[in-house]
C-alpha cells in the first residue's frame, strides 16, 4: 500500500465554515489543489477553493435534499453543537444529522472510502447507561428525538456528552458493518481546542475545568492540530486504521489515567562478583 495521496479525490467535510472543519478544508487543498472539497455547513465556507454547500445539519429533510457528488472518497463529519445550545439541537446535529448525512454519503462511496466522525473527550463524561445510548441511535427523526429526550430529560451539557458517546459507539459498530465493503470508519476525539466555540465549552463545562485541562498539558490544542489527524485518518496512509477512536489531546488522557508511580525507575543490574 502506497503512502501517496490520491490525486483528484472528492471529500465531503461538515462544519467547514470555521474551526477544525475549515482548517481541514485548507490543509487538504493546500496539498491537493485538484481535490474537490464539498464544504457543508449552515454558514458559507470562507475558503473559495471549496464548493460551499449550505445546509441545516439539524434537519434530516434538508440533509436528504442535498445534492452530493456522484462519487465520494471520504467524509469528515466535523460539525458539532456545544452544550450551550438546547438539548434537542445538540442531539439533532451531533447524532441524528451526523448519521443521516453518513447514510447519504455511503450511497456514493465504494471500496477504499473512509468516514471520520469527530467525537470528543467529553464522551467519557456521559452518565447514561448503554441501553439509552442504543435507543438514541435508533432515533429516526425529530419527533422520535423529542420523545427520547422526554424520557431521559437531559439538559444541553449532558446532551453534548451523551451525543459524543453515541458517536464513538456508533462508529465502532459502523466500521464492523462496512468492513465487507472495504470502507473504513473511525472517530477522532479532540480535547479542549482553540476554536470559536471554546467559550461555549467554558460556559457548559466550567471555566475552571477547561483551564485545568490546559494547565495539565501546557495549553489548549489548535484547530490545525486536530485537522492534521483527521486528514491522516481519511487518507490512504491510514488504510490499516479502522474502528477506533483517536484522542487528540496533547496527552491529557494519559495524564488523567497514569497510575504507575515511578515509570522512569530503572531496573537494577545484578553483578556477579564471585568470578
Amino acid at each position: 500500500m502506497t503512502d501517496s495521496v490520491s490525486v483528484g479525490r472528492t471529500v465531503v467535510i461538515t462544519g467547514a465554515a470555521s474551526g477544525i472543519g475549515l482548517a481541514l478544508v485548507r490543509r487538504i487543498l493546500d496539498r491537493e489543489p485538484d481535490t474537490q472539497i464539498v464544504a457543508v455547513d449552515i454558514a458559507p465556507c470562507p475558503e473559495t477553493r471549496a464548493q460551499s454547500v449550505r445546509c441545516d445539519l439539524s434537519d434530516p429533510e434538508a440533509i436528504a435534499g442535498l445534492e452530493l457528488p456522484e462519487h465520494i472518497d471520504a467524509l469528515a463529519n466535523v460539525a458539532g453543537v456545544p452544550g450551550t445550545a438546547p438539548a434537542e439541537t445538540v442531539l439533532a446535529v451531533n447524532t441524528l444529522g451526523l448519521r443521516t448525512l453518513t447514510f447519504r454519503a455511503l450511497e456514493h462511496m465504494g471500496a477504499g472510502g473512509a468516514i471520520v466522525n469527530v467525537a470528543s473527550l467529553a464522551a467519557h463524561r456521559n452518565t447514561l447507561p448503554h441501553e439509552d445510548i442504543v435507543s438514541l441511535l435508533e432515533v429516526g427523526d425529530r419527533d422520535e428525538l423529542r420523545a427520547w429526550l422526554g424520557r431521559t430529560r437531559l439538559d444541553g451539557p449532558a446532551a453534548y456528552d451523551s451525543s459524543k458517546r453515541a458517536v464513538v459507539d456508533w462508529t465502532v459498530a459502523l466500521s464492523a458493518q462496512l468492513q465487507p465493503r472495504g470502507i473504513r470508519a473511525l472517530t477522532v476525539s479532540p480535547g479542549p481546542t482553540e476554536t470559536p466555540i471554546l467559550t461555549d465549552f467554558e460556559e457548559s463545562m466550567g471555566v475552571d475545568a477547561i483551564a485545568r485541562s490546559a494547565s495539565l498539558v501546557g495549553r489548549h490544542g489548535s484547530a490545525a492540530e486536530s485537522a492534521s489527524v483527521i486528514d491522516f485518518a481519511i487518507g490512504p496512509a491510514a488504510a490499516w486504521v479502522n474502528g477506533i477512536d483517536i484522542p487528540v489531546d496533547g496527552g491529557l488522557t494519559g495524564l488523567r489515567a497514569a497510575s504507575i508511580p515511578l515509570p522512569l525507575s530503572r531496573p537494577r543490574a545484578r553483578v556477579d562478583l564471585t568470578e
